[in-house]
């Protein structure tokens, strides 16, 4: 079992991650009646970093308009889900999915600046530790459910 600090900081990264996906999300939101991610995507094939990122970008770009709208329901839901300390495993597993793919669109992944310093790497790596650190259980909904569906049923 491990200490209440650890799992005090868990939750504050929990958090933090959670409100670090929701400002994008709430930036987004005009994507909804006009989805502005072609934009990206293009500007981003203009500087694919090999074929991989380049076939990817020709594969998904056909349907910009539906994963505009997948993108910003994602950030905001994804990133309510650990605000709140809902579905920590899932969201956090998802929410790891949706940056790398963002992160390997953008070409960010194959540069040497997102091995070094303050990078995506970091960020991208924070989802495995909520997923596996049971991030949900302090100051979040999972651990109260699992609280409250641990216990045996009143016998009357």
């Amino acid at each position: 079992m491990r200490g209440g600090g650890l799992s005090i900081c868990l939750a504050l990264l929990r958090i933090a991650t959670g409100v670090s996906l929701i400002g994008p999300g709430l930036k987004k939101l005009p994507w909804f009646a006009h989805p502005g991610l072609e934009q990206n995507l293009a500007n981003f094939a203009s500087h694919a970093p090999n074929g991989m990122v380049t076939s990817y970008l020709h594969a998904v770009t056909p349907h910009h308009a539906v994963l505009a709208r997948i993108v910003v329901l994602g950030e905001l839901g994804l990133g309510t889900l650990l605000i709140l300390g809902l579905l920590t495993p899932l969201a956090a597993a998802l929410a790891f999915l949706m940056v790398a793919q963002y992160h390997f669109a953008s070409g960010a992944m194959f540069q040497s600046a997102y091995f070094v310093g303050q990078n995506g790497l970091v960020y991208l790596l924070i989802f495995p530790v909520l997923f596996a650190g049971r991030a949900g259980v302090a100051l979040g909904l999972d651990g109260l459910l699992g609280r409250t569906m641990g216990r045996a049923p009143a016998r009357g």
